[in-house]
């Protein structure tokens, strides 16, 4: 009896299909063939709870943050500019020391380090005695020191002494992708806050420009690891590149984020409103950390785990991306929105003549839509089917370049809680190449310049952004 019951539904099916292939044409007779496709999963909105309140630092724009967060861009992503014979007193830095002191910067504590690995004896002394040293000697990161004596070759630049390393951004990144991060204390009226400022794209160095062409995206929940997550739905996925060098950045077991603030002498209390700033490149790894960090601490009280030690932490978040190239698709900036739209918590500017913050440009296909259209109407029907196709592209082509991304990664040092994130696992390329900005996005008006030539990116620096937000922005509260 089933089985004649499933003959006759594939009898009518087939004649169904074959009406309105011959009466409507091939695209809707796709649609009808794929009507019997599994819509997709419904989203739905994480609840939070107290803790998107509780983990939110102080709500809105203030002029007061931005100007002096710009400068803590100006002093990581000017450097270079400063390093020259046409340096402009424009490209310094302008901290107001009475409210802002830096704690720990990666770039001296690279240099030093550097220096201090030289100091050791021979590789093979070295080797012996590896498996005595702690997780955090400086010869696991002979790989990083290697690249840097190389650049320094490459570019006849003289390492006499930590200086030489410091002061020139080509050779004081870490990690495959040549990142930096400055740990800001504030003293005065800023007493109890904290900032963590986010060097961007470097281009005198290979990697660093390579991670913002890595753009295909990922998977937000478990990046690499379980302990690691940028998001919550397997929907939201986020630019590769910015999420490799994020993880680095925060793990890292000697330069890192979460290691450098555990065993920091002025390191972060619990319960301190901590910002995270970041200019290009690093506004994008800047609104990845907040993301990291508010799910990390939202995992660690709701699930009982606490690989990380985040338990109990409760910092207070507030990020500030300037200059934002597109972070993750569309799911995540939702995602990201249900725990910093209310409080207002992460303050994006932008300025409208400059063509950073519109890459990743947006590779779109029907499937985009889908979690828009449920059921098997014929409008949902077609967007199944449209989206079929790109939808398996995009996600091959993802899992070619992954790979690449995964391979460059190799080698450059060890992991804060290694053992906690263990197993680390292949990651999920993601099919949403929508990718958008994510934040409240506040929009500075940049003034048309009749020739670029001299400097095409004039309109995306840190210091047009100084001058844009003190134009613009000094009426905020």
């Amino acid at each position: 009896m089933a089985g004649q019951c499933v003959s006759h539904a594939l009898r009518e099916f087939v004649k169904v299909a074959s009406f309105i292939f011959h009466r409507f044409g091939v695209i809707a007779g796709m649609i009808a063939l794929t009507g019997c496709a599994t819509a997709p999963r419904l989203p739905s909105p994480p609840a939070w709870g107290k803790y998107a309140s509780e983990f939110a630092g102080p709500g809105g724009l203030s002029y007061d943050e931005a100007r002096q967060f710009i400068e803590f861009c100006v002093e990581l992503d000017n450097q270079d500019d400063r390093d020259s014979d046409k340096a402009k007193p424009s490209d310094f830095a302008q901290v107001d020391p009475t409210q802002w002191r830096p704690i720990y910067d990666s770039r001296k504590a690279i240099a030093e380090d550097y220096f201090k690995y030289k100091a050791l004896a021979s590789a093979a002394t070295a080797s012996a005695k590896r498996a005595s040293l702690p997780d955090d000697s400086v010869e696991f990161w002979k790989h990083l020191f290697a690249r840097i004596e190389k650049q320094a070759r490459d570019r006849k630049v003289s390492l006499n002494g930590p200086a030489d390393i410091e002061k020139d951004p080509s050779l004081n990144g870490f990690g495959a992708w040549q990142n930096a991060w400055i740990l800001y204390q504030g003293v005065g009226r800023n007493a109890g806050r904290y900032a963590i400022a986010i060097r961007g794209t470097v281009f005198e160095t290979e990697p660093s420009a390579i991670e913002n062409a890595l753009f295909q995206p990922v998977e937000g929940p478990d990046f690499l690891t379980p302990v690691v997550s940028f998001a919550q739905s397997r929907d939201a996925t986020v630019h590769s590149g910015f999420a490799h060098a994020t993880f680095t950045l925060l793990l890292d077991r000697r330069y890192g984020i979460l290691p450098v603030i555990e065993r920091h002498a002025d390191g972060v209390p619990p319960g301190s409103v901590l910002y995270i700033v970041g200019h290009s490149q690093g506004a994008a790894m800047a609104t990845l950390v907040h993301a990291f960090l508010f799910n990390a601490m939202y995992d660690a009280e709701v699930s009982g785990a606490d690989p990380l030690g985040l338990k109990g932490m409760h910092y207070r978040l507030k990020s500030y991306a300037i200059a934002q190239p597109k972070p993750g698709n569309y799911a995540f900036s939702t995602e990201f929105a249900s725990y910093t739209q209310g409080p207002d918590n992460a303050i994006v500017i932008n300025n409208s003549l400059d063509p950073v913050p519109r890459v990743p440009l947006t590779i779109q296909s029907m499937a985009d839509l889908e979690t828009d259209f449920h059921g098997k109407f014929l409008l949902a029907r077609a967007v199944y089917a449209l989206g079929a196709t790109g939808k398996w592209l995009r996600l091959g082509i993802g899992k070619i370049l992954e790979w690449n991304a995964t391979r460059e990664a190799a080698g450059y040092g060890h992991f804060y809680h290694w053992n906690d994130l263990q197993p680390l696992h292949k990651l999920r390329s993601g099919e949403s190449w929508e990718f958008v900005p994510a934040g409240r996005v506040i929009t500075v008006y940049g003034t048309p310049q009749p020739d670029q030539s001299g400097d095409e990116f004039f309109q995306h620096h840190a210091t047009t952004y100084r001058d844009l937000i003190s134009q613009q922005l000094a009426a905020a509260p």
